[in-house]
């Protein structure tokens, strides 16, 4: 007995120790490790790009054969990660997956991409932020069934959960449609995805959806909520001067978006800049009609997106709505930090200018911190430009800048530039 007790100790020591240095620890007395690996249902492409990229993380669980998914589940939401093939890994710290000693039968469900924080096994959708297509196209699996530890290579199926729009726009005169935007209105931004049973909830918000737009314009994508009706649902065209929308419902042969399903648009701006819009296929990512649509311009009032290059962040909001990524924010450049607090905030342009940050603000001359972002440079062109060593008379100027809405300086701020604007007086 006592020799047993001392083997069981030994065991739990190893475990404690590889847990601490950050190893993927295997759990004393656990069985046959699971050889994991997953592929991609349909064309094997997700939204990043043909394959999984390296680094992709999924959520795994492994559970009794035949029950349902539940707390009681034998291993919850384990995150494993890929290099790039379809091997998949335990992520740094995380516990290798093991099979029952007993023998017995397990099931494996997974979900991409992975969260560390699941609730109820609901998987939280919101699609109002579409620059990073990967980060919300949601990939499902539960066909691994019944494996053990005398059959230990998993292979996990997942298909895509959601619809997923993609536009080529061509102009006929304009070759270069940088400043383009593109937006769905009347679309479900958020939704729960069940992972008991792979169900998807209704939108419990609905609103407008600025679409991904290639630099040159030339290409649109969206990840959308599957929906059975595309009735009030507009394709909005939005450029300097001119303003198309498209009723989705036009199409008589796509009155619907379905998972799994990518619609494929053709858009054309001829020398009249009326699109004409072909609908080319419909992949799975399934074929399917193509039609042909004629849309005129319009005078109408063009949907807002906040955060929008059109419809920026004001200071005060781009401080309520910190964690959003790829936003615009307009304010004041009223001054800069000479260290890494917002005590440090400065308009002495003749000492020892930082080039590293600048002050934003709603007003001119504004000096109350309260009403002050700070804005990270980083390296390249944006720093460059806005910099107030390099550039004093940038001082006091309005100016539209894009980033990444997040902490620095211990404060609401704007970091991860990767455009900006000057806003003429």
């Amino acid at each position: 007995m006592k020799a047993k007790k001392l083997l069981f100790f030994c065991s739990l020591i190893c475990f404690v120790i590889a847990s601490c240095e950050g190893d993927t620890p295997i759990p004393p007395g656990a069985g046959e490790k699971v050889q994991l690996s997953a592929a991609i249902e349909g064309l094997q492409t997700r939204a990043s790009g043909s394959t999984w990229d390296k680094g992709d993380a999924i959520g795994v669980y492994m559970k009794k054969s035949g029950e349902a998914l539940g707390p009681s589940a034998i291993v919850q939401n384990t995150k494993y990660e890929t290099t790039g093939t379809s091997t998949f890994l335990p992520a740094k710290g995380a516990t290798t997956i093991t099979f029952p000693l007993d023998g017995s039968n397990v099931d494996f469900i997974g979900y991409y991409p992975y969260k560390e924080m699941i609730a109820n096994l609901t998987y939280p959708i919101d699609l109002s932020n579409q620059s990073v297509q990967s980060d919300i196209d949601l990939l499902y699996s539960d066909n691994a069934k019944a494996f053990n530890s005398g059959k230990p290579n998993v292979n996990m199926l997942f298909s895509h959960q959601l619809a997923k729009i993609t536009l080529t726009i061509e102009h006929k005169f304009i070759p270069n449609l940088n400043g383009i935007e593109v937006i769905i209105t009347n679309a479900g931004i958020n939704a729960n995805f069940n992972l008991t049973d792979g169900t998807l909830s209704a939108p419990s918000a609905t609103g407008n959806i600025a679409c991904m737009v290639a630099s040159d314009g030339a290409t649109a994508e969206a990840i959308l909520l599957p929906t059975s009706s595309l009735n009030g649902m507009e394709l909005w065209f939005l450029l300097d001067d001119e303003t198309f929308k498209y009723p989705l419902s036009s199409v008589p042969e796509i009155q619907s978006f379905d998972k799994s399903t990518r619609y494929i648009y053709n858009v054309f701006l001829d020398s009249d800049r009326t699109p004409a819009v072909t609908v080319g296929t419909i992949s799975n990512w399934i074929e399917g009609p193509s039609t042909n649509a004629t849309v005129s311009t319009t005078n109408e009032n063009p949907p807002i997106i906040p955060g929008s290059k059109r419809s920026p962040y004001t200071v005060i909001q781009a401080q309520e709505y910190q964690g959003k990524a790829g936003v615009w924010v307009e304010g004041y450049i009223v001054g800069y930090f000479s260290s890494s607090s917002m005590n440090s905030f400065s308009t002495d342009l003749s000492g020892d200018v930082s080039q590293s940050n600048l002050a934003l603000a709603d007003n001119q001359g504004e000096t109350d911190l309260a009403r002050i972002i700070p804005v990270m440079l980083g390296t390249g062109s944006a720093r460059n430009a806005l910099n107030l060593r390099d550039n004093p008379d940038n001082f006091d100027k309005k100016v539209k800048i894009r980033g990444d809405l997040g902490t620095y300086f211990s404060a609401p701020g704007l970091r991860d530039i990767n455009a900006y604007e000057f806003i003429e007086p």
